[in-house]
């Protein structure tokens, strides 16, 4: 009986198919999926607290950093990478408020009465990212006590 013509030449029919490379975002992902499944984040990770801001839309999450008389001192979330005409946000390495979605923070902090703060709530930054937000926070803090003390 003859053999079959896939029987004959089964080892130099082998899968010709390649493995296509992935892309450097494609391979972020992953990363972040996997360290997220396991619990360990690329880099160390800051317990922040975050309230929402009653502002003119409802309310957005903003992580507090500061408090300066009766005032917070906090820097927005939000899921766009860009506001307004066109400016970019600060892209974050983990979304604080554990969402699977790509959070990033707003570049302008906030200076605003405590009371205007609700829903109390823990979350996790990177410290590469709190420090950012230290760093806009401290730019709104400043320009607080500037228009401040221009008053007196």
């Amino acid at each position: 009986m003859p053999k079959r013509k896939s029987q004959t030449n089964s080892k130099s029919k082998r899968n010709t198919m390649t493995k296509r490379k992935r892309s450097k975002k494609e391979l972020a992902a992953i990363r972040r999926y996997y360290a997220e499944k396991c619990g360990k984040p690329n880099s160390q990770t800051v317990d922040v607290q975050i309230k929402n801001y009653r502002d003119k839309n409802g309310g957005h999450p903003h992580v507090l950093v500061d408090d300066i008389d009766n005032n917070f001192v906090s820097v927005g979330f939000t899921h766009s990478p860009k506001k307004g005409k066109g400016h970019p946000n600060y892209k974050l390495e983990v979304n604080p408020l554990g969402e699977q979605k790509q959070a990033y923070m707003r570049r302008q902090g906030t200076v605003a009465p405590k009371r205007d703060y609700i829903e109390p709530r823990t979350g996790k930054m990177t410290e590469a990212d709190y420090t950012k937000a230290k760093e806009c926070g401290e730019r709104a803090k400043q320009k607080y006590l500037e228009k401040k003390n221009k008053k007196k």
